[in-house]
């Protein structure tokens, strides 16, 4: 059995304001499914995910699970990230010879990160 991660869920209290952040962060395709609360993102490749309308959203002491995106350049997209109201939670860190990654919160204080490979 393939055990690959098949969909991400991102829980958020205002969803048209969240949709507008990943849209503009990212340039993912979102759009609302079946009347409800619920949106589908789909980021060209798998997994792809829902943002989910929430009343509260709160991460647990510490990180938590965080799913890491593929990136141009890590310090345009943590800054583009703030621009949109996010805020930064670790800075540009090396990972040895395989790349870099950044962290930063959405406007619920979900953390992402993003990844960007060294250039082989």
């Amino acid at each position: 059995m393939n055990h690959s991660i098949c969909h991400i869920e991102i829980p958020a209290t205002d969803l048209a304001k969240t949709i507008k952040f990943y849209q503009e962060l990212f340039g993912w395709k979102i759009e609302m499914w079946g009347g409800s609360d619920y949106a589908t993102f789909d980021t060209g490749k798998e997994p792809g995910g829902g943002i989910m309308k929430v009343d509260k959203v709160s991460p647990p002491m510490g990180m938590g699970l965080t799913f890491y995106v593929l990136v141009d350049t890590i310090e345009d997209t943590l800054s583009k990230a703030e621009k949109l109201g996010g805020k930064l939670v670790k800075e540009k860190i090396t990972v040895g010879d395989m790349g870099w990654y950044g962290l930063f919160s959405d406007l619920d204080g979900n953390v992402i990160g993003i990844w960007k490979n060294k250039e082989q």
